[in-house]
């Protein structure tokens, strides 16, 4: 597969769901302006062939391609380690995004944190134009509020979505002022573009942010979130239900993105 243009990366498994995240993977390709690829890893348990795996894609994407002649269509197959899979979707074919169904979050979630892309949990099979259409992201204390805010900004400038901004109030402690700035920041950089956006109060502190997010992103009945990885979860996460499969798994129809923040992402090129 040739390279020098970014990609919607879709992953195909094969298995219950996959259709639905080749729909989505469509509406963001489309939307972004980006050549659309689906990816399969081989699963050496299943003593899976390159060549098989091979034709099943090169089908799938002849479909796509002869109902979407505005987005090129591609296909990966590759045999390695997920890991090194991960470094090469963005070192060699410059990787947007990866989209799965929410039924690969057991199998992705976890190398979240070896991707320099986010990844994008999706279900729903209707309505895929009006849930691209609000995004919700949370802003703590947390530098990584800012990561969300710009990816959020490119769904803002390219789809002319409407951006919530979901503010952590943490009292008069000090942290509250580094809330403030963090949102003083993301509202400058938005100034400079014309897509809506708004500041919701949240009244809940960072540590239970992105459950409350989750709460308000439900309200809008369609819509995407977007969440940082935190990788290191403790038993009272597990327990509240703020690790991100919990967010995830009590997400119902909407898109959820997971990112990185401790890895530089690979930025969107207009």
């Amino acid at each position: 597969m040739e390279n020098g243009e970014q990609k919607i990366f879709v992953w195909c498994n094969f298995a219950e769901g996959m259709d639905e995240a080749i729909l989505h993977g469509i509406v963001i390709a489309s939307t972004l302006g980006k050549e659309l690829c689906l990816f399969h890893l081989l699963d050496r348990r299943l003593h899976e062939s390159v060549e098989i795996a091979e034709a099943r894609l090169r089908g799938t994407t002849s479909k796509v391609s002869s109902i979407l002649s505005s987005v090129r269509v591609r296909y990966l197959v590759q045999d390695q380690e997920m890991v090194k899979s991960l470094d090469e979707l963005s070192e060699l074919f410059e990787c947007l995004v990866l989209i799965a169904h929410k039924k690969a979050v057991a199998r992705l979630l976890p190398v979240l944190e070896f991707a320099s892309f986010p990844f994008l949990f999706v279900s729903a099979k209707a309505n895929l134009d009006q849930i691209y259409k609000q995004i919700v992201v949370p802003v703590g204390y947390m530098k990584k509020s800012k990561d969300l805010a710009l990816w959020a900004s490119y769904l803002g400038r390219h789809n002319n979505a409407g951006i919530n901004l979901f503010l952590s109030d943490e009292g008069y402690s000090e942290d509250q002022k580094t809330v403030k700035n963090n949102l003083f920041s993301i509202q400058r950089f938005y100034g400079k573009f014309r897509f809506p956006f708004q500041t919701i109060e949240s009244h809940t502190p960072t540590w239970k942010l992105q459950k409350s997010s989750l709460g308000h992103a439900l309200s809008l009945k369609f819509a995407m979130l977007i969440i940082a990885g935190s990788f290191k979860t403790t038993f009272l996460d597990t327990f509240l239900g703020l690790t991100e499969d919990k967010i995830i798994s009590k997400s119902e129809d909407l898109s959820v993105m997971c990112v990185n923040s401790k890895r530089d992402f690979y930025t969107f090129c207009s």
